[in-house]
């Protein structure tokens, strides 16, 4: 998106279905949009609510804080099998923890809230602790929560080591798109070239992405697709050759992908919309946009286009 679609509005009267070759040129990785995805429960948003203000408190230094969001009888058992009873016992340890790394920095990914009973409820997800240093160490956990009083406290917690995965591992599952795929529109001469291959260590996917009128450039963007440590998540930046840039959070539902991207075109415009790709084979995919917007304002969407590989190169 971003000074791609600005660049053709300028250009429509010459080529009046380059709207849809442009605007691919922006982060093309999604998932289904937003409006597809189920609700938050009532438990699930009480939980994720009580993980941000426990990452606030672990951000503060609050002992006491942090230890009220347990039960007075919980148990506790780390990644290494220790286990601790009682809230002393989890005031202690946090209060430890602390201590030896201060200025530290605490970020709890929320994974699944499932319902036991009316008012028990499990939670598995994945902490990260980054340094003041940046240095990081994550786990995973499950959590029972229980309602004590109108609020939910956790009654026991299990850790678990989290596997350990360079950066590029978390991108594997992206691997197919490595090489080059074509999109043409014979009638106005067009056609878009993007072209997906690993970067040097093998932790970061870039994209060159080339429009072409009849054998001229016409527009240049590129986009480096990278594993964010720190928030457990895809992301990636794409840039275009006028000077527009966006940057993109990306989840996975299936065979598709949901990038959710914002930037700024070159002139200084707001620029926003979720790009949606969808793996239809090991040589086709589908790409569309959703939820398009320009300072604020909506703008069309962008239908499902089908795009294929260039085979034999």
């Amino acid at each position: 998106m971003v000074a791609f679609d600005l660049i053709f509005k300028a250009m429509k009267t010459i080529i009046p279905s380059i709207s849809i070759l442009i605007a691919m040129i922006g982060s093309c990785l999604g998932e289904e949009p937003a409006v597809k995805a189920p609700e938050t429960s009532p438990e699930m948003a009480a939980v994720a609510a009580n993980d941000r203000a426990y990452e606030a408190a672990y951000a503060k230094g609050d002992v006491k804080a942090l230890a009220d969001f347990y039960t007075d009888d919980v148990v506790y058992t780390d990644e290494d099998g220790n286990v601790r009873e009682g809230k002393p016992a989890i005031e202690a340890a946090l209060g430890s923890a602390l201590a030896s790394d201060k200025g530290a920095k605490l970020m709890i990914g929320l994974d699944s809230v499932r319902v036991l009973a009316p008012e028990v409820v499990v939670e598995n997800g994945s902490t990260t602790v980054v340094s003041k240093e940046g240095e990081s160490s994550s786990s995973l956990f499950t959590a029972i929560h229980v309602k004590k009083d109108g609020k939910w406290k956790i009654r026991q917690l299990v850790e678990s080591p989290a596997p350990l995965t360079n950066p590029g591992g978390h991108l594997s599952e992206l691997s197919w798109l490595i090489g080059d795929w074509n999109e043409a529109d014979k009638e106005a001469g067009v056609t878009v070239l993007s072209h997906y291959q690993w970067a040097r260590g093998g932790n970061f996917i870039t994209r060159n992405v080339t429009v072409k009128r009849e054998d001229a450039p016409v527009l240049e963007g590129w986009q480096i697709i990278g594993w964010n440590p720190v928030e457990n998540r895809i992301r990636s930046w794409t840039f275009d050759d006028a000077g527009g840039f966006t940057e993109g959070v990306w989840s996975k539902d299936g065979e598709s992908w949901l990038s959710r991207e914002a930037g700024y075109a070159p002139d200084g415009s707001r620029t926003s919309a979720d790009h949606i790709l969808t793996k239809a084979g090991p040589d086709r995919l589908f790409w569309e946009a959703t939820n398009r917007t320009l300072d604020g304002d909506p703008q069309p969407g962008i239908g499902r286009i089908e795009i294929n590989r260039v085979k034999g190169e």
